[in-house]
């Protein structure tokens, strides 16, 4: 996979939303997000217990406020190819 960089996924998230920004935090209201400056692998598991295996890379948007976070799938927002894709998520 290409280098993951912040201010593309930032970029590629604001495309996907209509430059409408994210939403307030469905938790504590918050209006004001971050990210980090590496991607998150969300594993996938059929099983019990800690497997490495398939993982879907994914960009997080982090609450400045209480600290919840959502993910973002890469592939999704154009940030991934079809083929770092494939070698990498789950088949289904």
């Amino acid at each position: 996979m290409s280098t993951y960089n912040p201010e593309d996924f930032i970029k590629a998230l604001a495309l996907r939303m209509n430059n409408r920004g994210l939403p307030n935090c469905p938790y504590c209201g918050g209006q004001h997000f971050t990210t980090t400056d590496s991607l998150a692998t969300i594993m996938i598991n059929k099983e019990d217990g800690i497997n490495l295996g398939p993982y879907i890379p994914s960009g997080m948007a982090i609450c400045k406020k209480c600290g919840h976070i959502e993910f973002f799938a890469l592939k999704v927002l154009g940030l991934m190819s079809e083929e770092d894709f494939e070698n990498n998520a789950e088949k289904e």
